[in-house]
């Protein structure tokens, strides 16, 4: 694992390459917390690090298909130049998500976007979970915590963006 925050006058970077495993889910928290909270917003380091963490607990438990210590995710943070909004991607080579099969069975709501030639959705929607729903739940906080959502799957890896503004930027 290897982690790098370094404060330059025009932007704060975190970026962690860890097992995907969740064992290891708390590591990413702590580095998302500490950089997110130099915003001075501990809200908003809070919905950062809870959406990062659901999107990571997501990839460990559906993209690879059986635990392998060569099974890897890479978070990377920026604190954008102004420090009124968070930036975040997590990257893995585990099996796409199925964006079809979740707007048919779990109500959400996903709009193309290709960027850069590579297939890219938006979150536009996610239904709230029914009371008994055993699935979905993650997604549905990571849309109500974050204000954009990006998804690029890929044959070789797979890239969830995330964005949210600070108070500042409201």
């Amino acid at each position: 694992m290897y982690g790098q925050l370094h404060d330059a006058e025009e932007s704060t970077d975190v970026g962690l390459d860890i097992p995907a495993e969740h064992k290891f889910l708390s590591v990413v928290g702590m580095a998302v917390a500490t950089a997110v909270e130099l915003l001075g917003d501990s809200s908003l380091a809070y919905a950062v690090q809870l959406a990062i963490h659901e999107v990571c607990a997501n990839a460990i438990d559906h993209a690879y298909a059986t635990p392998d210590p060569a099974n890897r995710l890479a978070v990377r943070l920026r604190l954008d130049e102004t420090k009124t909004a968070v930036d975040a991607s997590i990257t893995y080579a585990g099996r796409p998500l199925d964006v079809g099969l979740l707007s048919e069975t779990l109500g959400f709501t996903w709009e193309p976007a290709p960027a850069n030639g590579q297939a890219a959705y938006v979150l536009r929607h996610v239904r709230e979970p029914e009371l008994d729903q055993e699935r979905g739940r993650g997604m549905f906080l990571i849309w109500q915590l974050v204000d954009e959502v990006i998804y690029m799957p890929g044959t070789e890896k797979n890239v969830w963006q995330l964005r949210r503004q600070g108070a500042a930027s409201s």
